[in-house]
């Protein structure tokens, strides 16, 4: 062999043998980190959820599997109708004035409403002391649930660094006034046990400004969790030294959309998609507490209850993306899982019943930790820098993931829309855009028709209200009749010479957990909820 030859062969072997040493280096660098998953419910009012959570983590124990829950809590629920007046939020939210104009007037009441009474107040304090002192975590949650990141196209309401001041101020001073300001006496020497160990905040509808951030660490709080990223998301510190603990964008399997791991995030998509399918949903009717019977669900955009049917079928949905957004990261670069609910029961419960289910499933694997926020945090600390970039970057010996782990390919497909003076103009984009047996749908109110992909605005006119704002829906569904990419526009100011088409695709804001509207006409309750 020539002495060429050999040279290139030796070069050759050295190539496969560095690759190979270079692989062997990336994947052992640091031990495989435990797969955190983080359950926490944001809000507080109920208190039949406080104990069912509590006897659910209780049961678990005894069965030998460790869950914690974080709960981020509104002091509201610590205030009855008559002592409210001691809250007075600050910023700024829109309302519609007598012409129907939107005009920014200042916050008053609550967005979330109230506690019922001084036993109701009592028994959450029991409730909270209880979780505490079993193992879970208290965080805040803000005080009234108001939205201080909102901004549009024409106002910026954003709360200020004297806002959030206030705001964190006010949470303190009813915490530390809860039992004079109800005539409670304390069961507990120290009255609530948690009121100096809260390290945690999320923002209500994930409402985050700059003013916010030089604030958390001036009261007390080490990590946020109102921001969003990406399912593999590494948490880490932001200028001020504040962790960085995001919901996640799951991308959904087998179709186009992202879902925020947050359950009213899915329950407004969800709705669109329940009133299209059985536009009668809005017409189920219940009996209240006082025996009468009232409709069950009062706003389109989140809906109570549903049939048996929808309920199953938006559950599995739930649990299809929730499991997905597990399998990704456990069989990957373990990046913490992070799941957010609330105490309501919407969609006649499928979301709390998915919640737990998850729960069951994955908190009794190996390697896995479903604790607090505050382990999480202690995990990040004593980790070194170099081994976060590992964790990062996935350089450590990974589970094999079986074939019942694997997931539907995500889908490049995306809806875009022209629209001119009588037309909106629907077409799909993306390497997706061609799938055989995609059909697109329009809904407007209860209205739902198959389109080939225009949209004739006159359409629009005759089943909206003259002069009012219409919701213009457009879905695709594939072979299997399954939704798998929306969009929605506004028709502003419908059969007017003001009428518009907004280009902008409202579900933009669904994809960023920012909501506005989610409490945008539920101020001063005189109840909780």
């Amino acid at each position: 062999m020539s002495k060429r030859k050999l040279i290139a062969k030796g070069l050759v072997t050295l190539s496969l043998f560095t690759q190979h040493f270079a692989w062997a280096q990336t994947t052992t660098t640091v031990k495989r980190p435990p797969q955190f998953v983080m359950f926490a419910f944001d809000g507080s009012y109920n208190n039949e959820v406080w104990q069912y959570s509590r006897d659910y983590t209780k049961l678990r124990k005894d069965a030998g599997v460790d869950t914690r829950f974080t709960f981020f809590i509104n002091p509201v629920y610590f205030l009855s109708p008559e002592n409210k007046t001691f809250y007075q939020p600050p910023g700024q939210r829109l309302i519609l004035d007598g012409a129907g104009n939107e005009v920014a007037t200042k916050n008053r009441g609550s967005a979330i409403g109230w506690g019922d009474d001084r036993r109701d107040i009592s028994d959450r304090i029991d409730q909270m002391n209880a979780a505490y002192r079993e193992g879970h975590e208290i965080g805040s949650h803000a005080v009234g649930h108001f939205d201080g990141g909102f901004r549009n196209k024409k106002w910026d309401l954003r709360w200020s660094e004297a806002d959030w001041k206030s705001e964190f101020t006010q949470f303190y001073a009813i915490l530390d006034r809860v039992f004079d300001l109800n005539g409670i006496s304390k069961k507990e020497s120290k009255g609530l046990l948690f009121r100096n160990e809260i390290t945690g905040f999320r923002a209500p509808v994930l409402g985050v400004s700059p003013g916010l951030w030089p604030n958390l660490p001036k009261f007390g709080i080490q990590y946020d969790t109102s921001k969003l990223n990406f399912v593999n998301y590494w948490p880490q510190r932001n200028e001020f030294g504040t962790w960085n603990f995001p919901l996640a964008e799951v991308p959904e399997p087998g179709g186009a959309r992202k879902w925020i791991s947050m359950d009213y995030n899915f329950c407004v998509r969800d709705s669109a998609r329940v009133l299209k399918e059985e536009p009668q949903t809005m017409q189920i009717m219940k009996r209240d507490k006082s025996g009468n019977t009232v409709k069950a669900n009062k706003a389109r955009d989140c809906l109570n209850e549903v049939s048996t049917a929808q309920k199953a079928q938006v559950k599995a949905n739930m649990l299809s993306i929730y499991r997905s957004y597990f399998n990704n990261n456990y069989y990957g670069n373990r990046a913490p899982v992070h799941i957010g609910h609330h105490f309501s029961k919407w969609m006649s419960g499928a979301y709390m019943e998915a919640f737990f289910e998850f729960a069951n499933e994955v908190c009794s694997k190996p390697e896995v930790k479903c604790g607090t926020y505050n382990e999480l945090q202690a995990f990040m600390e004593k980790s070194s820098a170099s081994e976060i970039e590992a964790y990062r970057k996935g350089t450590f010996a990974k589970l094999p993931r079986p074939k019942s782990a694997s997931v539907a390919r995500h889908l490049d497909l995306k809806i875009d829309m022209t629209s001119d003076a009588n037309f909106m103009n629907i077409s799909l984009a993306g390497r997706d855009a061609q799938m055989a047996g995609l059909k697109k749908f329009v809904t407007v109110g209860d209205v739902t028709k198959e389109i080939d992909g225009t949209i004739d605005l006159k359409d629009i006119r005759e089943v909206s209200e003259a002069g009012q704002d219409a919701l213009v829906r457009i879905s695709v569904e594939n072979r299997m009749n399954k939704e798998i990419a929306t969009a929605t526009y506004t028709v502003k100011a419908v059969g007017t010479q003001n009428e518009v088409v907004d280009s902008e695709n409202v579900e933009g804001r669904w994809e960023q957990g920012h909501m506005a509207e989610a409490h945008r006409d539920d101020v001063d309750f005189t109840k909780g909820h």
